[in-house]
């Protein structure tokens, strides 16, 4: 029997809705062009330039510095005389993000995204980082579903997101939740096909949804032991397979393999019988079943 492997995102009829889209389009760069309010422009342009001289001074990023804190105030009070805009707000972010207070920045962050605008270039790194930095303090804490939370708000913002897909899919299969890690782990995997580590991780929530978790764990814990050559050991764990998913067919296998290996044919025998009894196109185990069987007549 094969040993499995195991590795080590116009008509006419459509004139009048043009026009509206058109409009709407129209309105939107208008408002986006508009100049802030006097009250908001001098703080915003303060802050800039506040953030432009500590990050040409090298000044250490840390919310502290007096550098970093002039260009805080400056951007709050910038966002307290224009509150929905997304150029205040973004600025507001981006120096919190550059001075590593996370935890504000994200919010900023948040209250950006909210106003309908997007990430551009520069923006999109700094909101990872803030949202990475907050999930690994969360997953650090044991807090998987609030490390999860600033993952999928990361995906929201920027779908093809790959390192925050993997975290998805690790936090959910160590939540013991390999359907909803599955599509995290095919879509990191697609993303990039060299990436082994992904490629397994997906055929293991895979297997895990079929099996079941606890089966499936077993499962590959027998195969890993018997490759090492410890035949009591991997008998144990297939049987623990068996035991959380009778109709597994491969763990049955594998439990009439090791049987045949240590000479216990008559044990074999069952397995293999069992194995062929729910997978009946495998001619394998049957073989092995008339094998085992022989064996043990002898």
């Amino acid at each position: 029997m094969p040993t499995r492997r195991v590795p080590h995102p116009t008509p006419r009829s459509l004139a009048p809705l043009a026009l509206v889209l058109v409009a709407a389009l129209a309105t939107a760069l208008a408002s986006a062009q508009a100049p802030l309010p006097a009250d908001a422009q001098a703080p915003y342009d303060a802050a800039r330039a506040a953030m432009d001289r500590a990050i040409a001074d090298d000044v250490p990023p840390f919310p502290d510095q007096p550098a970093w804190r002039e260009a805080a105030t400056q951007a709050e009070r910038a966002v307290d005389a224009a509150p929905n805009d997304p150029r205040t707000l973004g600025l507001l972010a981006e120096v919190y993000a550059r001075s590593t207070f996370h935890v504000r920045a994200w919010d900023a962050w948040q209250a950006y995204l909210a106003t309908g605008a997007s990430l551009d270039a520069t923006q999109a790194p700094l909101f990872v980082e803030a949202g990475e930095e907050l999930a690994w303090s969360a997953y650090e804490r044991g807090d998987l579903e609030t490390a999860a939370r600033y993952h999928a708000a990361v995906l929201d913002a920027i779908p093809f997101q790959r390192d925050a897909r993997v975290w998805m899919g690790r936090i959910r299969m160590e939540q013991g939740r390999p359907a909803d890690a599955l599509p995290y782990w095919e879509a990191a995997a697609e993303q990039d096909p060299t990436d082994d580590r992904a490629a397994y991780f997906a055929d293991l929530a895979r297997d895990q949804v079929r099996w079941g978790v606890a089966a499936e764990t077993a499962f590959r814990a027998g195969v890993s032991t018997y490759e090492a050559g410890d035949l009591a050991g991997a008998a144990s764990r297939f049987a623990e397979a068996t035991r959380a998913n009778d109709a597994y067919a491969e763990a049955w296998a594998w439990r009439g393999r090791v049987a045949f290996d240590r000479g216990a044919y008559a044990a074999a025998e069952a397995h293999y019988g069992r194995a062929a009894e729910l997978a009946p196109d495998e001619d394998l185990y049957a073989y092995f079943e008339a094998e085992s069987a022989r064996r043990a007549a002898d």
